[in-house]
C-alpha cells in the first residue's frame, strides 16, 4: 500500500484542485449581480439603458454610417 506522501501514488498535473478553482472571465460580474437587491439590479439596467441611450444619441448626431442608425 502506497502512503499519501509518496510520489508514485501521486497524479501527474496540477490534479482536480486546479480544474476546480477554474471560473470564466466574469464569474466576478454574476456573483455580483446575484447579491444585488432587486432595487439595485433595477437601478443598474435603468443606469445600463440610459447610456445606451445616450451613446445612441452621440452616434446618431456624429452621424455613423446608415447602418448603425438603422440599428438605432
Amino acid at each position: 500500500m502506497y502512503n499519501i506522501q509518496d510520489a508514485q501514488w501521486r497524479p501527474a498535473g496540477k490534479g482536480w484542485g486546479a480544474q476546480r478553482r477554474r471560473k470564466h472571465p466574469f464569474a466576478w460580474l454574476r456573483q455580483a449581480w446575484r447579491k444585488m437587491t432587486r432595487a439595485e439590479r433595477r437601478r443598474a439596467l435603468r443606469i445600463l439603458r440610459e447610456s445606451a441611450v445616450v451613446l445612441g444619441c452621440i452616434a446618431v448626431a456624429i452621424g455613423l454610417p446608415g447602418w448603425v442608425e438603422y440599428l438605432l
